[in-house]
């Protein structure tokens, strides 16, 4: 598996239990996916995904298989976790597939997408513009290009919209 085949999910925070349960830290709101890819020596070792759980916001409990006690979830403390880039389409109501795209604004680089919210009645986009995280309205209207080749999504923003 290679990094252009996977998306970043979230960071191992913490063992959570002597039974080998982990914490992960992750801007998603859910995951679908069967097989996690857990970042080790500049490899990316896959496991089943046996249980997972949204233990508090942004952080999810994991049952990996083969982590069955306390140390060897201790050895993956810090670890980014990743999931195949496909398997975040599949829902197709979730912006989720955003996350990590490049935002342009007028063909301005803005910034990284860190994260996608679903409000009543509104779509936003969380973006790192500046070192700060701004909300984005992610409306149909305000689109004009995105490459999920390239991961770049394109819009037109209102002016003063990056200074509120």
């Amino acid at each position: 598996m290679t990094i252009d085949e996977l998306v970043l999910f979230g960071t191992i925070s913490k063992p959570f239990s002597f039974r080998g349960q982990l914490i992960v830290y992750s801007d998603f709101n859910s995951i679908s996916s069967k097989t996690v890819f857990v970042k080790i020596d500049d490899s990316y070792v896959p496991f089943k995904l046996v249980n997972s759980s949204l233990h508090k916001k942004n952080l999810f409990k994991f049952n990996l298989s083969e982590i069955n006690d306390e140390e060897k979830a201790k050895s993956l403390v810090k670890k980014e976790v990743y999931i195949k880039k496909d398997e975040l389409v599949k829902n197709e109501d979730s912006l989720d597939f955003l996350i990590n795209f490049n935002l342009y604004d007028k063909k301005i680089f803005i910034g990284p997408i860190i994260s996608t919210m679903s409000k009543i009645g509104q779509d936003l986009i969380v973006v790192d513009y500046n070192n700060k995280n701004v909300l984005i309205p992610f409306a149909e209207q305000l689109i004009t290009n995105i490459d999920k080749d390239e991961q770049i999504l394109e819009m037109d923003l209102p002016n003063g919209l990056l200074q509120i």
